[in-house]
């Protein structure tokens, strides 16, 4: 943590002010600020100052992104992509430590200063990924924060041992608990449920299910993720990825679940998908369930679209929304910013005295123009220290 005082920038686009951060928190904004002997000073040349992104779903042991492109060959049906990248992953030159960096480096310059991530997690990958991916982190702590969800990507009932690895993930850098399709990929959804809210009320740990079942099948399953959550008393720790039986399914249904996820404060992620129907994220702000954007796959062998840009996911989803008034704009440019830090309950999150000295700088006219123009980010602090600068990261590891 530092101390830094920038000058000349609008808060969240409102009148030109000075932000001083002491101790690597923000200590005061506002005009003719006045620091002391020996701070640094940063000229916000009249950038908007908005809180920093929060890439609250990607896959970083997973990408490609950065390196010479690999064809994507995506076959049909869930298991054989899976089974696919398997294969791939097998035979890439390039390290789980050197493809995560490559992405954390590329997040942080597009202003996100907080990740969540899923890691693979099997008796194949044992706990590889994740030690991989803790050590890129380990060369730019200080200029992004991180959580690690352990994942069955590749099935867990299915896969004897694979259960105890995620656990034994809880013991060396990961967080949170991850499952994925109880139903098609394990065929047992209350064991898979059963094994992984067990893990997480021993071991005091969150969850972070991928859902990507739709229709009816999804709002059961998602039904018994709820049964959990409310015999365990979880509520506030449990988060449903992709969500997609919130987009498809049938109205009743989906409505009477959206007030059932908000009395258990379920959070919902989306990735604002391009050819799925995904979850009504406005409805679901509207009626209290925590819910924000994220990137999902960026570059890989699923997917060969992203680049870490957060800015760019809360414009899709106001594209994909028909979002017009400059009111909607700013309520998707909220869904990848302080609806992120909400939804993984960022301590100190915010652009207020108190908050973490973490914000991002866009040279623009207001906030719903930047979120429409997706201008380069001027500027990006973490704590006090300038990270990144006209779009390049310049933090911690930056030679790499």
């Amino acid at each position: 943590m530092t101390d830094l005082l920038i000058r000349n920038v609008r808060p969240n686009d409102a009148a030109p002010a000075d932000i001083l951060i002491t101790g690597g928190r923000i200590a005061a904004i506002g005009p003719g600020l006045v620091a002391p002997a020996g701070t640094p000073v940063h000229d916000g040349q009249g950038a908007i100052a908005i809180p920093p992104f929060v890439e609250a779903h990607v896959h970083l042991d997973k990408i490609l992104w950065g390196l010479p492109w690999h064809p994507i060959n995506v076959p049909a049906g869930l298991r054989a992509m899976i089974d696919n990248e398997v294969e791939i992953r097998k035979n890439l030159p390039w390290s789980v430590m050197d493809r995560a960096g490559r992405l954390m480096r590329q997040c942080v310059a597009m202003g996100s200063t907080h990740i969540r991530s899923h890691i693979d997690i099997s008796t194949f990958y044992k706990l590889d990924n994740l030690h991989g991916v803790l050590a890129a982190w380990e060369k730019m702590k200080d200029a992004v924060g991180l959580e690690l969800v352990a994942f069955p990507q590749t099935g867990m009932m299915i896969d004897p041992g694979c259960a105890d690895l995620m656990e034994a993930a809880l013991d060396e850098g990961a967080s949170v608990i991850g499952g994925i399709d109880p139903g098609k990929i394990d065929g047992d959804p209350k064991g898979h449920l059963d094994t992984i809210f067990a893990i997480a009320d021993r071991k005091g740990a969150k969850i972070d299910i991928h859902l990507h079942e739709g229709g009816e099948l999804g709002l059961y399953e998602m039904g018994l993720i709820c049964d959990r959550t409310e015999a365990l008393g979880m509520q506030g720790r449990v988060i449903v990825s992709h969500a997609f039986c919130l987009g498809d399914g049938p109205a009743s249904g989906v409505s009477a679940m959206i007030d059932r996820l908000a009395a258990l404060q379920i959070g919902i992620i989306s990735a604002v998908p391009g050819e799925i129907a995904f979850p009504p994220m406005f409805d679901l702000a509207a009626k209290g369930v925590p819910c924000a954007l994220a990137s999902d796959s960026i570059r890989d062998t699923w997917n060969p679209h992203g680049d870490g840009d957060m800015l760019d996911r809360c414009w899709l989803f106001s594209y994909r929304n028909w979002c017009r008034t400059d009111a909607e704009l700013i309520r998707c440019l909220d869904m990848g910013t302080t609806r992120g830090g909400a939804l993984l309950d960022l301590p100190g999150y915010g652009l207020a005295p108190g908050c973490e000295g973490s914000l991002v700088l866009i040279r623009g006219e207001n906030r719903a123009q930047i979120l429409v123009d997706r201008p380069t980010r001027a500027a990006v602090i973490k704590s006090g220290r300038i990270v990144a600068e006209a779009g390049r990261y310049t933090g911690p590891g930056a030679a790499a």
